[in-house]
């Protein structure tokens, strides 16, 4: 039996759902799926146990939760985590079962989550990421194997701790790739996926549309997420009314995963607007693939985990720029029906940046010794 523990991400979520568990579940493993999220659904099936909690659960009360089950079970060979904040279920696990094989799925880099979206005064901030990585490592050794969703650009945070490691991104599963591009339609149809927040250089994007309406009247801008702050959503509004975009920028609230992919193939052009900040600097944004896979033209503003993936097939423009996106956005509205660039990044997808080619490399991780 294999245990996969999330407190944060949604029960659906594209890695840890529809990749990790769902691979598992072909290859035959019989598994324990424990979530804690908004999203009220059950992903059970004949292999998948599937346990959600709601994402008002206290924490503590989640762990004790989580405990409860695996302390049920005759015998577990794996558990997989995918938060820091449930690291300490680990050290429980480890003595309830002696043999099992405990993985730590790190999906970005704590430093610079903490670094980008503090609002403490530099020392305290940088205290609080001392005491944060002194209580990770307190349950590191607790941890056989950790996965890493981001190559590591800089130092690699946990090369000291003599931990095996294993780099798995956020690659699509080739089945996406969407060779039909007529079903995109004809009008310029820009479309925003992932997380609305201002680290994500929504507003620029925002900023960037007058210009593009002004060039091109029925281009139109779908942001589909979900916002981090209830006041963040309210600034946008405002923002979008300062512009008189009402007819032109739509809010589509975040769907599940598998419906994502029908939005993206009615849209041509997908954006990355991110600000330069700490995050945007070491994480690779998964959204970047899914877009390739889905045969649209990317506007994507020029980071260095972008750039690691890609280089000439997509539109650049500066981070923190709206001026710059605007024009890189009409460039590729210019370019509608010239389909080189997106043919070259479906054959990266189609040949590199693919979920089968490392699918592998994480089911290896459950091999039974």
């Amino acid at each position: 039996m294999i245990v996969i523990v999330s407190c944060n991400h949604s029960s659906d979520d594209e890695r840890v759902y529809h990749r990790q568990v769902r691979s598992l579940e072909k290859k035959g493993y019989r598994t324990i799926y424990i979530t804690r999220s908004k999203l009220d659904i059950n992903l059970s099936t004949d292999l998948i146990n599937h346990l959600n909690y709601n994402r008002s659960t206290d924490l503590k009360q989640y762990i004790e939760l989580v405990i409860r089950i695996i302390k049920k079970q005759d015998r577990i060979t794996h558990i997989q985590i995918h938060e820091t904040e449930i690291l300490s279920i680990l050290k429980i696990v480890k003595s309830i079962f002696r043999d099992i094989v405990t993985i730590y799925d790190v999906h970005e880099n704590m430093e610079a989550l903490y670094r980008t979206f503090s609002v403490r005064p530099w020392p305290l901030n940088e205290l609080a990421i001392k005491i944060r990585k002194l209580n990770e490592k307190k349950h590191l050794k607790y941890v056989d194997r950790i996965i890493l969703a981001n190559m590591p650009l800089g130092e690699n945070p946990y090369k000291r701790q003599n931990i095996p490691i294993e780099i798995i991104q956020n690659f699509p599963e080739k089945k996406y790739c969407n060779y039909d591009l007529k079903i995109r339609g004809q009008q310029p149809a820009i479309i925003y996926h992932g997380h609305l927040a201002p680290e994500r250089g929504i507003n620029d994007l925002i900023s960037a549309m007058p210009e593009v309406v002004g060039s091109f009247h029925q281009a139109t801008l779908t942001l589909l997420g979900t916002f981090r702050t209830s006041q963040y959503h309210d600034d946008v509004k405002k923002l979008i009314d300062q512009f008189s975009l009402e007819n032109v920028v739509k809010i589509h609230s975040q769907v599940p995963h598998k419906d994502v992919w029908g939005i993206l193939k009615n849209h041509t052009i997908g954006v990355i607007p991110f600000s330069r900040n700490p995050l945007t600097e070491e994480n690779t944004p998964t959204k970047l693939f899914e877009m390739m896979a889905s045969g649209l033209d990317i506007v994507s503003t020029d980071l260095p985990p972008v750039r690691h993936f890609i280089d000439d097939s997509i539109y650049w423009a500066s981070p923190g720029d709206s001026q710059s996106l605007a024009s890189s956005i009409i460039k590729a509205i210019q370019s509608f029906g010239e389909s080189s660039l997106i043919k070259r990044n479906l054959d990266l997808i189609e040949k590199q940046y693919n979920w089968e080619i490392i699918e592998n490399r994480y089911l290896n991780l459950f091999k039974i010794v």
